[in-house]
């Protein structure tokens, strides 16, 4: 038993001095333990102690693309970051997790790296609707314990194919009776096409031309069509990484309808608008990419709100500055190293600028997607019965954000320079340390979580 004294817990109008018991991994008291003795006590010092984050949308790209990020450099950027569970998507690695062989292959690929606990994503495409082998496949993936299925309306990889709205449908109606919930990628394929087509006839290759080849409205008629699908099927349906102000209304509007839908967002589409391309250029680039001020400020009001459900980081790392510097805008690697500037950036601008409460930052940090994908209690909160899941931060400790001293493969960031006003000092899954600050990365210790 180890007893965790001196630390300060989220309560309701902020914090309160309380102690933990960890037994077993597992948390066995909270609340003033003085009395106890245990083996082994950590003096926390005051410092503040929440739950270790989830992060439900990473590429760790591991078997198949580790030059650019493998689980052994994710999982650390994880613990560094205080994340300690995360949930790797299908697409990116080889074979992909589409089918039971690829997923298992993942695994023993994955399972001696981990620095924290992690969860699946399960695949399917519209090769697998044509081919009709997504009747099997699915509830094979669904037994061993995915937490949904990724999908794409446009994808950029042959690996991957994307689905059309018909085969989408076919993929919902299967899920509806898995009981599992459906991540879209939703950019509208005929909108980006023709865009792009123009785009191509002036041979544009800016960050200007990249963002009109992808507008908002691309968005907007994506997820609008996947929402009529989910309505018309039963399935629950969930939009990643949403970008746009126009999603939003749409989020908003299917829920008071009774649908049965959910939305994430991520911290760049938070923290930086269509103007911070100037000052940073390609190491901004995702899909979608960032859109305008007032698109931020609406994702703002929804995640308080409760309109957007949590945030997830699409962490996706690459060789930099190869994979970035390419000469051309539409040819640079999509994809920004986040696990170890999600905490920051979620404290930073969220809890300490006001924009979030307490009780919600710990939500969509959290609490939210673990009771999406099947993984409350055992994740998600600090509660009696819960995985001994947290992280210490040093409140009298400010830092600068700088992409060299990530432990990620991908040493770059478009968040260089910034102040964040708390670090983490500890990172605890079931109650073990994966990273202190004293002491560096420690032995991997992560665990494959299956969906209840």
């Amino acid at each position: 038993m180890i007893k965790v004294v001196n630390g300060r817990l989220p309560a309701e109008g902020g914090w309160r001095n309380q102690d933990l018991l960890i037994c077993d991994g597992k948390i066995a008291a909270i609340g003033d333990l003085s009395a106890l003795d245990t083996q082994e006590t950590w003096d926390l010092l005051g410092m503040l102690v929440i739950p270790g984050l989830v992060d439900p949308h990473v590429h760790l790209d591991d078997p198949g693309f580790t030059w650019r990020e493998d689980f052994a450099t994710g999982s650390a950027a994880a613990a560094h970051g205080g994340v300690t569970t995360v949930i790797d998507m299908p697409e990116t690695s080889l074979p992909n997790a589409r089918t039971t062989e690829g997923l298992l292959a993942k695994w023993e690929t994955v399972r001696a790296k981990a620095q924290v606990d992690y969860a699946f994503w399960g695949g399917v495409t519209g090769a697998e609707v044509q081919d009709g082998s997504f009747n099997r496949t699915m509830p094979a993936l669904a037994d061993l314990g995915v937490v949904g299925f990724k999908t794409y309306a446009i994808s950029g990889m042959e690996t991957y194919p994307r689905v059309s709205y018909g085969e989408l449908r076919e993929i919902m109606k299967q899920a509806a009776v898995l009981g599992l919930p459906v991540a879209l990628h939703a950019e509208d394929y005929a909108v980006i096409t023709q865009a792009t087509l123009e785009i191509e006839r002036r041979q544009g290759r800016s960050w200007q031309d990249y963002l009109d080849s992808r507008p908002a409205v691309a968005e907007q008629v994506a997820v609008a069509a996947a929402i009529q699908l989910a309505a018309d099927t039963g399935a629950h349906l969930h939009i990643v990484h949403l970008s746009s102000g126009r999603g939003v209304e749409l989020i908003r509007a299917a829920k008071a309808r009774g649908i049965s839908v959910t939305a994430e967002t991520c911290p760049h589409y938070l923290v930086l608008a269509r103007e911070d391309f100037t000052q940073w250029g390609a190491r901004m680039k995702t899909t979608p990419p960032v859109r305008e001020g007032w698109d931020q400020e609406v994702l703002w009001q929804a995640l308080q709100e409760g309109t957007l459900d949590f945030v997830a980081t699409d962490h996706a790392s690459c060789e930099y500055p190869k994979e970035k510097a390419t000469g051309s805008f539409f040819d640079a690697y999509a994809g920004i190293p986040g696990l170890e500037t999600f905490l920051p950036l979620l404290w930073q601008e969220g809890y300490v600028q006001g924009r979030l409460s307490l009780l919600r930052f710990l939500q969509v940090t959290s609490e939210m997607a673990a009771r999406l994908y099947g993984l409350h209690p055992r994740k998600g909160g600090l509660t009696v019965g819960a995985d001994a899941d947290f992280v210490v931060l040093n409140p009298a400790e400010s830092w600068t954000i700088r992409g060299e001293q990530f432990f990620s493969r991908g040493k770059y960031t478009p968040f260089e320079g910034r102040r964040i006003s708390a670090a983490v000092e500890r990172t605890v899954v079931r109650g073990i340390v994966s990273f202190q600050k004293s002491g560096g990365m420690q032995s991997p210790i992560g665990d494959w979580i299956r969906r209840r």
